[in-house]
C-alpha cells in the first residue's frame, strides 16, 4: 500500500508542476544511464562505475548537433567489502560532465552528486540524492560567418556566461522494479551575454518520473519495459518509453519518444565493460534533418 501511495504522489507532483523548457537533451541517454538526470541512482547497484556517452545528429555529411556525457561514481563503504549486499545502508559519490554543442553554442554542465541509500523493507531500497550544478554557456564567435566582418555585435559583449544551480532525486527499488522522481535546475537562472534582453538565455527546471519492471523468463533471460515522463521544449508533458530484452550474452531493445522518434539499441557486455549503440530516427520527415546515433561505453564493478 505504501508503494502505491508513493507512486500516485509522484505522479501528482509531476502533473502539478508547470512544464518548463528543457535546455539540455538529457533524454537521449535515458535508456543507457539514468544517473545523468537522477542523482539518487549513484552507487545504487554497483561499487564503482564509469560511463562515456555521445549523441551525434548526422545530416547530409555534417553534424549540426553533438552531445557528450562522462560520469563516474563509487561507494566508499561498499568498496571495502568483498561480498556486497546493496540492500543495506550506504552512500555514494559521483560526478557527471555533460556537453551540448549546437552550431556556435557550447553548453557545459558539471554535476557533483551525493546519494544516500537505506532499506525500508526486505530487499527494498529507498534512495535520496542531491547534486550541485555548474553550467557554462559559450558562443564561439570564430565559427560564425557574418555578412559583415566588422559587425560590432560580434566584436564586443560577453560571449561566456556561468550559472550555479542544483537538483535532487529519489527512488524506490526492489529486485524487479524501480520508481524514481527527480528535478534538475531547482532555481533556474538566466545566462547574460550583454545588457540586451535579446542576448539572454534562460535556464529551465526539468522534471523526470521513471518506472520500470523486469519480467524474468528462463535461463536468465528477461524483458524490462521502461517509461520516463518529463517536460519538453514546448512546455507540454513528454515521455520516453522503451523495452529492453536481455539474452544473457547481449541485450537489445526498441523505444519511442514523444518527439515522434523511434530508436533501436543493442548492448554487448564484455567482462566488466558494456558497449551500447543506438540508432534514432524521426517518424515524420520534417521533424529532424537527419538521424541520431548514440555510442556508449560503460564499466562497472559489482
Amino acid at each position: 500500500m505504501k508503494i502505491k501511495q508513493i507512486i500516485w504522489f509522484s505522479l501528482l507532483m509531476v502533473l502539478g508542476f508547470a512544464s518548463f523548457a528543457q535546455d539540455y537533451p538529457y533524454h537521449y541517454f535515458t535508456h543507457i544511464n539514468q544517473v545523468v538526470y537522477n542523482p539518487s541512482l549513484v552507487s545504487a547497484e554497483d561499487k564503482i562505475s564509469a560511463d562515456v556517452m555521445t549523441y551525434q545528429l548526422w545530416a547530409g555529411g555534417f553534424k549540426p548537433l553533438s552531445d557528450y556525457s562522462l560520469s563516474f561514481s563509487f561507494s566508499p563503504e561498499l568498496m571495502k567489502k568483498s561480498r556486497t549486499n546493496y540492500y543495506q545502508t550506504h552512500y555514494g559519490l559521483g560526478a557527471t560532465v555533460l556537453r551540448d554543442k549546437i552550431g556556435p553554442f557550447n553548453h557545459n554542465i558539471l554535476q557533483l552528486i551525493y546519494a544516500y541509500h537505506l532499506p525500508v523493507a526486505d530487499r527494498v531500497l529507498l534512495s535520496f540524492g542531491i547534486n550541485l550544478l555548474t553550467e557554462n554557456l559559450a558562443i564561439d564567435v570564430n565559427s560564425l560567418n557574418p555578412l559583415e566582418n566588422e559587425d560590432p555585435r560580434l566584436l564586443t559583449g560577453k560571449n561566456q556566461s556561468m550559472l550555479f544551480d542544483g537538483g535532487f532525486g529519489t527512488s524506490l527499488r526492489g529486485d524487479k522494479f524501480r520508481v524514481s522522481f527527480s528535478v534538475q535546475n531547482l532555481a533556474p537562472g538566466t545566462f547574460y551575454f550583454s545588457e540586451s534582453t535579446a542576448k539572454e538565455f534562460k535556464s529551465n527546471r526539468k522534471f523526470y518520473l521513471t518506472g520500470l519492471y523486469r519480467f524474468d523468463l528462463n535461463n536468465g533471460i528477461y524483458i524490462q519495459p521502461n517509461l520516463t515522463l518529463r517536460n519538453n521544449i514546448y512546455k507540454e508533458p513528454a515521455f520516453d518509453s522503451f523495452i529492453d530484452c536481455s539474452l544473457r550474452l547481449c541485450s537489445f531493445g526498441a523505444g519511442y519518444r514523444s518527439e515522434q522518434t523511434v530508436f533501436l539499441f543493442a548492448s554487448f557486455p564484455i567482462n566488466d565493460f558494456t558497449f551500447t549503440y543506438t540508432s534514432e530516427n524521426p517518424i515524420i520527415s520534417n521533424h529532424m534533418i537527419g538521424s541520431g546515433h548514440t555510442f556508449s561505453l560503460g564499466w562497472k564493478i559489482k
